[in-house]
């Protein structure tokens, strides 16, 4: 290769190292706007979708720096967590029982699946953000 096909060669290794960083910039940049504060009290309605526990049950839970616990009067205890991008991994405990719940939280609103192998059963959540 010539020295002016070296020069076009680097030149165009260049141009696309740069398109390629606009576009991770451009990525970077609508991650951050997805990016949500999940805080705020939430009402929570579970479905149960199989299993011998009741077919629903509703309470609330709270949520502050991403850390969730407990509401007002409700029957179980909520620990866990819902990150900046609303993804939800919270456990609901009582008397020994125990629930694991996943799914997504997106402007104020959520949904996801809940399990319980200490109860043998299982369903659907939704939850909204109060006030």
């Amino acid at each position: 290769m010539t020295p002016a096909g070296y020069s076009r060669f680097f030149a165009a290794v260049l141009m696309g190292a740069a398109s390629i960083t606009a576009a991770n910039a451009q990525n970077a940049q609508v991650e951050l706007t997805s990016m949500q504060n999940p805080d705020g009290v939430y009402a929570v309605y579970i479905t149960t979708q199989h299993g011998d526990c009741d077919k629903s049950y509703q309470w609330k839970i709270s949520v502050s720096g991403g850390r969730v616990s407990s509401a007002g009067d409700t029957p179980m205890e909520a620990s866990g967590q819902i990150n900046q991008r609303g993804v939800v991994a919270l456990a609901f405990q009582k008397m020994g029982q125990v629930a694991t719940v996943t799914g997504r939280v997106a402007k104020g609103y959520g949904s996801g699946t809940w399990s319980s192998s200490t109860m043998q059963c299982g369903g659907s959540w939704r939850a909204m953000r109060q006030g």
